[in-house]
């Protein structure tokens, strides 16, 4: 009776460990996002998910066609950068980290079809309150300071959750915001992670950060449990405490039918090391490629309203776009007109400006890309995008 007492005793020692190893683990992630996936927005991804679907299939043929021009068809991703400094006007993270982190974030959504720019100047917000924030404050950052039809993105020295535990980042569902620590920012995953979850992908584990996710090691329920995407591996939940230095996962959790999990440690949405994640599945770009084109109509900002009824300039258009023999052409209805332009690139940086009264510009001095062209005729402007 005492050895059959033992081994009772034994076998719930090791469910606990089992159990507060999961806890554990939890606490270890949370410094690493604080997006949270509410039922709203699952109820709202699914009121969209048959028109999403849509465009994966679309994104899938596109993906398949070796002949396929993706330079022509780049979709432009407006980013507002928002940095927070102290209110003596110290700290915030620099000008030249902010375009990194979005070159970044260019180098790995590319195969999405996506570029983001940095959308006009960069807003500086100066209070020691905010240089230190608390997530559920995300009101007092807002304010006059959001700029509707981008992605409004707040750089800040440090946050917190309400447990007063440090977190890297998060999405705020209801206003369509990002808030990163700065740090974050520039480590070469947070950033990115973060705009998965605004462009609809859940965790790796799953919509839950505090449960064992109910998906199954052997990919039979992939569709409709975990992040509901079937080329990425059931995720028990990832930590710093299970994935060594090499990225190499080291549990020993199972699934319901005693599967152990085989976590992919290199997937930008799990909650592996940050040095680890480094790419999202090719369903991944799917979905992300999916859900943009459904709600791309909520990210064209507008260029501070210059197009309006009464612009001279609204009916201007450029080209051959993309350009052909160095040379940009006008086509304006106005008779003998004289049109100031400047053309910048995708991080605000002003590379060419001057003054045209032949309908002709020469970009010679561009590097194959894409820009922004602005025309202004005294009374009126417009802005144009073309690529090189």
């Amino acid at each position: 009776m005492k050895l059959y007492n033992t081994k009772i005793k034994l076998f719930l020692f090791s469910i606990f460990i089992s159990i507060s190893s999961f806890v554990f683990s939890q606490n270890e992630s949370e410094s690493i996002c604080a997006t949270e996936t509410s039922q709203q927005f699952l109820n709202h991804y699914n009121s969209i998910k048959k028109q999403v679907k849509s465009f994966e299939q679309e994104f899938i043929k596109m993906k398949s066609n070796k002949n396929y021009n993706t330079r022509k068809t780049l979709n432009f991703i407006p980013i507002k950068a928002h940095i927070v400094r102290t209110t003596n006007h110290n700290g915030g993270l620099s000008e030249t980290s902010v375009i990194k982190a979005i070159e970044n974030l260019n180098e790995i959504y590319a195969d999405a079809f996506m570029k983001f720019y940095l959308f006009d100047e960069i807003n500086y917000l100066d209070s020691d309150e905010l240089s230190n924030f608390k997530k559920g404050n995300e009101q007092t950052l807002i304010g006059t300071n959001y700029v509707p039809n981008t992605i409004n993105v707040y750089f800040i020295e440090a946050i917190e959750n309400s447990f007063g535990e440090s977190i890297c980042g998060y999405v705020e569902e209801k206003n369509n915001i990002i808030i990163m620590k700065n740090s974050c920012a520039v480590n070469d995953s947070s950033l990115a992670h973060e705009m998965g979850h605004f462009f609809s992908l859940l965790h790796t584990h799953g919509p839950s950060n505090s449960r064992l996710t109910t998906e199954l090691v052997d990919g039979s329920n992939c569709d409709t449990d975990g992040d509901g995407i079937c080329d990425t591996p059931a995720d028990p939940t990832l930590s710093n405490n299970t994935i060594d230095d090499s990225c190499n996962y080291s549990g020993n959790v199972k699934d319901s039918h005693g599967n152990f999990f085989k976590p992919d440690t290199r997937n930008i949405m799990s909650y592996s090391r940050k040095s680890c994640r480094n790419y999202f599945s090719e369903q991944q770009f799917s979905r992300i490629y999916g859900y943009y084109k459904t709600i791309e109509d909520s990210l064209k900002p507008d260029y501070h309203e210059i197009e309006t009824e009464n612009n001279d300039l609204i009916s201007v258009k450029i080209y051959p776009n993309p350009v052909s023999n160095d040379k940009l052409f006008l086509k304006v209805s106005l008779e003998n007109p004289s049109i100031n332009y400047t053309i910048t690139n995708f991080q605000g940086q002003t590379l060419s400006q001057g003054k045209t009264s032949n309908k002709e510009i020469n970009v010679n001095n561009l590097s194959p890309g894409s820009y922004l062209l602005v025309l202004d005729n005294g009374t009126s402007s417009v802005v144009r995008k073309f690529i090189k």
